[in-house]
């Protein structure tokens, strides 16, 4: 029981920690790309922070295998390739970023397709498992979707999600994001789900 709630703890901070990094790091990408001295400084501590976020994105889908392919171990494993996919696109990103400083084309949205389809996987696996309430997991299905939906039609330029209204597509995932941490810091995971499970597979 104390292994499984040291592993919900973890990933709680690995959510957060993927979350902050990225958003700063874009940040200061961007502020480098609308600068006009061109100071190297705020776009390497940007990349840094963005390769920050792709370990611990690709942390998250290692440590979730052993628990989530008790209930599905092919999705599973699909949701620790997305996640170690990801990972990989933004440390390329980075480098490509530092050699010739110039953004890839939509890198973001390219990032954003794996979040998603990954993402999908995961709170897919969640309400399956109930290993977290079925309306949290619910809430990171349709944030995940509304995601990739918005993806597509942004790399189509029939939205562009990064302006205006269109930044409401972020919303129910990013509240998926930061309300799931909290509730594994305070409640960690089903440890009564896993125990059935492992039983049943075990015996």
């Amino acid at each position: 029981m104390k292994s499984i709630k040291k592993i919900a703890i973890i990933i709680g901070l690995l959510f957060l920690v993927s979350t902050l990094t990225f958003m700063l790091g874009s940040n200061l990408i961007q502020s480098f790309q609308i600068d006009a001295t061109r100071n190297k400084s705020p776009l390497i501590l940007g990349v840094i922070l963005e390769i920050i976020c792709g370990v611990a994105v690709a942390g998250i889908g290692v440590l979730m295998f052993p628990m989530l392919k008790l209930f599905n171990k092919r999705l599973a494993l699909g949701y620790v390739v997305f996640r170690v996919i990801e990972c990989t696109i933004i440390i390329v990103v980075g480098i490509h970023l530092l050699s010739l400083l110039k953004l890839m084309w939509k890198y973001e949205m390219i990032i954003f397709v794996f979040t998603a389809l990954g993402g999908l996987m995961f709170s897919y696996l969640l309400f399956q498992s109930k290993l977290i309430p079925r309306y949290f997991s619910g809430l990171g299905i349709i944030g995940y979707a509304m995601l990739l939906l918005g993806v597509v039609l942004d790399m189509f330029n029939i939205f562009n999600i990064n302006d205006g209204a269109g930044m409401l597509i972020y919303l129910p995932g990013g509240l998926f994001e930061l309300f799931l941490p909290i509730w594994l810091f305070i409640k960690g995971f089903n440890p009564s789900v896993i125990a059935a499970v492992s039983d049943r597979i075990y015996k």
